[in-house]
């Protein structure tokens, strides 16, 4: 089997309870500010075949050319707080961009790793993320997003 239409990653996200802990964490290890913070919410988001509002806490850094997001979720019944309610804090996911999210949609699908969360990304302009459920193969999730606002 060929591997995924995915691009180079390009964001770690790493799911917290306390935003502010995770900064001083930040400081304390690698002497990092954020670029970032923002509390964001994903309005008529799908997750898990239904319509939600969802809102998240978010620290965005720079780490030599990797974005390292923290989220902190502020809702329920969406894929940030059901990671954190199961597995704790810790490595949620591993962010590629993409090009066509149908045709990336499609391959993960064959593989059997189902579209857990998707929506309009808090970029606006018509970018869009996807997370893939991942986690029971590799302990975390893979998200897509398409950085120029297409498919």
């Amino acid at each position: 089997m060929n591997a995924p239409p995915l691009g180079r990653p390009d964001q770690i996200g790493v799911v917290v309870r306390d935003l502010d802990a995770a900064a001083d964490g930040m400081r304390r290890v690698f002497g990092l500010e954020p670029r970032t913070r923002a509390e964001n919410t994903y309005r008529r988001t799908t997750y898990r075949g239904r319509e939600i509002d969802a809102t998240v806490g978010v620290l965005l850094y720079d780490l030599h050319g990797i974005e390292l997001e923290f989220l902190a979720p502020r809702t329920t019944g969406n894929i940030w707080r059901d990671f954190l309610d199961e597995r704790g804090e810790g490595l949620h996911h591993i962010r590629f961009p993409v090009d066509d999210h149908a045709a990336v949609r499609e391959d993960l699908h064959a593989r059997g790793i189902e579209t857990c969360q998707e929506g309009a990304s808090a970029r606006g302009g018509g970018v869009r993320y996807a997370y893939y459920d991942s986690v029971p193969y590799l302990g975390f999730l893979i998200e897509t997003l398409n950085p120029r606002g297409s498919a």
